[in-house]
């Protein structure tokens, strides 16, 4: 994910939660515990907040962590991701035959013409 579009969108959302709050700069950093400066370049996307930073900004706006990330465009995971959580969770507690059977299951499907045939015996 662009870097610089997470920074947007905590620099928007702090922003906005310390204007409805109807804080200045200043009050909100000393409210946090932060430097004012920083704070700024924070709302301007410049720099990026530690999650500490982050935690104590919306301790001292009196709002869940979580409202910090809410503008953050959010990034699906890669298909490749989800394949290898699923076959992390295919493996999990097998013991090393049963994951050697399951590998040989696997190379099988290699061949178009035996996933074509196992399609047909699944569906039956």
């Amino acid at each position: 994910m662009d870097e610089r579009k997470i920074m947007a969108g905590i620099a928007s959302a702090v922003r906005k939660r310390r204007k409805q709050a109807d804080l200045t700069i200043s009050q909100l950093a000393e409210l946090a515990g932060i430097d004012a400066g920083f704070l700024a370049y924070i709302e301007t996307g410049k720099k990026m907040p530690s999650l500490l930073t982050a935690a104590k900004l919306a301790k001292a706006l009196d709002i869940p962590l979580s409202e910090l990330f809410r503008d953050v465009p959010q990034q699906r995971a890669a298909p490749e991701y989800k394949l290898k959580q699923r076959l992390n969770s295919l493996f999990h507690d097998r013991t090393p035959v049963q994951k050697a059977e399951l590998l040989d299951v696997l190379k099988e499907l290699e061949n178009p013409r035996r996933v074509k045939a196992l399609r047909q015996i699944i569906r039956k």
